[in-house]
């Protein structure tokens, strides 16, 4: 493939990757706005990210399967038409029932292009995956900020940015270059799911769904209710809007940093630090008064930002060239996490503060934190602890290299 090619076949991945992430983001900044409109409450918000994200997970392993067996280039077309008719769905809505049904059909659209998307990227960029998983990142960070700052349209007007993500979709649809493709040597039975269980016996592939479910916790579950979370504390939601809409921007240098950082120091070490930086800016973003609350959503999306990188990258990074079943089941893992903590969260503001339950959602990155540090500390202690015997000697140097990129010990 010309690197002209390359060039292009980046370009329109990335800008399907724009309306996908800006499609299945729109609906948490503009609530407040539809709330008024359709008359709904924040439980129904939780339902419409609910069967969003449930529709996304189901489609990421459908888009999976079908790249795998047939052609990316082909299932990304396919889902940006998906997404152009769930957008116009969304966008034409008369009620809440309309409104949900859109949201299904469109996250469908961006379930299916995650993983051929994802696994195009890697494999036309297989020496330099952290800062192209990055680079590419950088169309999901600008389309979060294009959503984010979609909330200042004023009330009367939330259809429009669905509106039009569906006319940019339909002629992305239509109009594509083409792809670098994976060899599609002969299937055999049980090909695909082996793949998938080579995968599981990665430990970067492992450590990938883990740091997915807890970047996925907080993009869906965190950031999304926070424009419903600082309205109702006071604050008014173009400022919200706005603060959300700086992170987002912000992000796009995360992404480069989360790249940069991968490839120096690792995806164990990243991710822990990473992880951990989430909780203490998600604390100090709940105990603060709500204006201050409300700016320290800029680092605090900044950080997903990186994360979300780190994870992608090590789901790639453990795959063969022909791997969009299973990139699909990652992403799969990732949403459908999101969608479980989204239902809880419909149902726990019956019982306490929405403000209350975001404080708990901490938990999920937390948790990660820990468990990937562990993994990190057991790979130093591997390294630096004498052989039992001639046979398991490492060289230091080499394990010294395996920690800091994050690959498997080296036997």
């Amino acid at each position: 493939m010309t690197a002209r090619a390359r060039r292009a076949a980046f370009v329109h991945v990335s800008f399907v990757y724009f309306l996908t992430a800006t499609s299945e983001t729109l609906i948490s900044p503009l609530f407040p706005l539809v709330r008024h409109d359709l008359h709904l409450d924040v439980s129904q918000q939780a339902i419409l990210l609910t069967g969003l994200t449930v529709s996304i997970a189901v489609c990421n392993v459908a888009g999976g399967v079908v790249g795998y067996r047939g052609g990316d280039r082909r299932v990304v077309r396919a889902a940006a038409l998906i997404l152009a008719l769930g957008s116009l769905i969304s966008g034409l809505a008369p009620s809440f029932g309309v409104l949900l049904l859109g949201q299904v059909v469109l996250g469908g659209g961006s379930g299916l292009f995650f993983a051929s998307g994802l696994a195009t990227v890697g494999r036309m960029y297989a020496t330099r995956r952290g800062r192209a998983v990055a680079n590419y990142g950088l169309a999901y960070s600008l389309a979060l900020a294009a959503a984010a700052f979609a909330a200042n349209v004023g009330i009367g007007h939330w259809r429009v940015p669905f509106l039009v993500a569906a006319a940019a979709a339909a002629v992305l649809a239509v109009v594509a270059p083409q792809y670098l493709e994976a060899d599609h040597e002969a299937h055999f039975k049980g090909q695909m799911m082996e793949s998938l269980r080579a995968g599981l016996r990665h430990p970067l592939y492992r450590v990938s769904l883990l740091t997915g479910v807890v970047a996925g916790t907080c993009h869906y579950v965190i950031i999304g209710f926070s424009p419903t979370l600082f309205v109702d504390r006071g604050e008014s939601l173009p400022f919200v809007a706005s603060m959300i809409g700086v992170g987002r921007l912000a992000s796009t240098l995360g992404k480069f940093g989360g790249g940069r950082l991968y490839d120096r120091f690792g995806g164990l070490l990243t991710a822990t630090v990473v992880m951990f930086a989430l909780v203490a800016v998600g604390l100090a973003m709940l105990a603060t008064p709500p204006t201050v609350g409300a700016v320290l959503v800029i680092p605090f999306v900044t950080v997903a930002a990186i994360l979300f990188t780190v994870s992608n990258t090590l789901s790639v990074s453990a795959l063969p060239s022909r791997s969009s079943f299973t990139v699909g089941v990652y992403r799969s893992v990732l949403v459908a996490s999101s969608a479980l903590v989204s239902a809880a969260v419909g149902a726990l503001v019956h019982i306490v503060s929405l403000q209350t339950v975001i404080l708990m959602t901490l938990a999920v990155p937390l948790s990660g934190g820990v468990v990937v540090a562990a993994l990190f500390l057991r790979r130093i202690r591997r390294a630096v602890d004498p052989p039992r015997s001639l046979d398991a000697a490492i060289p230091l140097e080499v394990a010294a290299a395996d920690i800091a990129t994050g690959r498997p010990l080296s036997p």
